[in-house]
């Protein structure tokens, strides 16, 4: 009666187990990796989402003619400064001092200003994951992406009347595979028509 295995047969049955793990072990990698993918997509797409709604909610308190600057498609601005109403006071419309929201390309950023460019300024970022360009755009003064806009970057205002259309690109880059990119875009319209508006110094 034949007991035990022979060397042969152990050999070979640690070389089926080597494979097994390294299989398991494989399939273990692939699916944390998609798993931290999936995660940081998430991620990715609600910070965008969430700039967006920021700077919607920021705008849509304005009086359009404080609107600064103004570019019809096919132009587009990376930057947008106004002013909201704050209540009346004396049976006048107090407006805010000039607020901006701008992208600052260097650093990939975008940030939210309170009397721009003044000494006492206030500066917060809300993102530095901005992309260059909005997603399938290149700088060749073409509309690359069918868009109706020439060269956006990856933030893109264009006004129409009191509507402000909003586009933004968020890219987040990943060693070894292609950057995450997710865009959002929406369109708000200036709510304070209020007459007595007058642009702050």
């Amino acid at each position: 009666m034949r007991s035990g295995f022979t060397l042969l047969e152990m050999v070979m049955t640690i070389a089926l187990l080597a494979v097994f793990a390294v299989k398991i072990t494989s399939v273990i990698d692939t699916t944390t990796k998609t798993t931290e993918s999936d995660i940081m997509r998430t991620t990715v797409d609600a910070q965008a989402r969430q700039v967006l709604r920021q700077i919607g909610f920021a705008v849509m308190g304005s009086h359009p003619e404080s609107l600064d600057p103004r570019m019809p498609a096919p132009l587009n601005q990376a930057s947008l400064k106004y002013q909201v109403n704050l209540g009346i006071s004396d049976g006048k419309v107090v407006w805010s001092d000039a607020e901006e929201i701008a992208l600052e390309e260097g650093r990939r950023q975008i940030y939210w200003s309170d009397n721009p460019d003044a000494a006492d300024e206030r500066r917060v970022v809300w993102t530095s994951l901005v992309a260059p360009y909005l997603e399938g755009e290149i700088p060749n003064g073409m509309d690359d992406n069918g868009n109706g806009l020439i060269d956006e970057k990856g933030l893109s205002f264009t006004i129409a009347g009191q509507a402000i259309s909003m586009k933004l690109t968020l890219e987040r880059e990943r060693e070894g595979q292609e950057p995450l990119v997710t865009t959002v875009e929406t369109v708000v319209t200036c709510r304070n028509m209020v007459e007595g508006w007058a642009r702050a110094e």
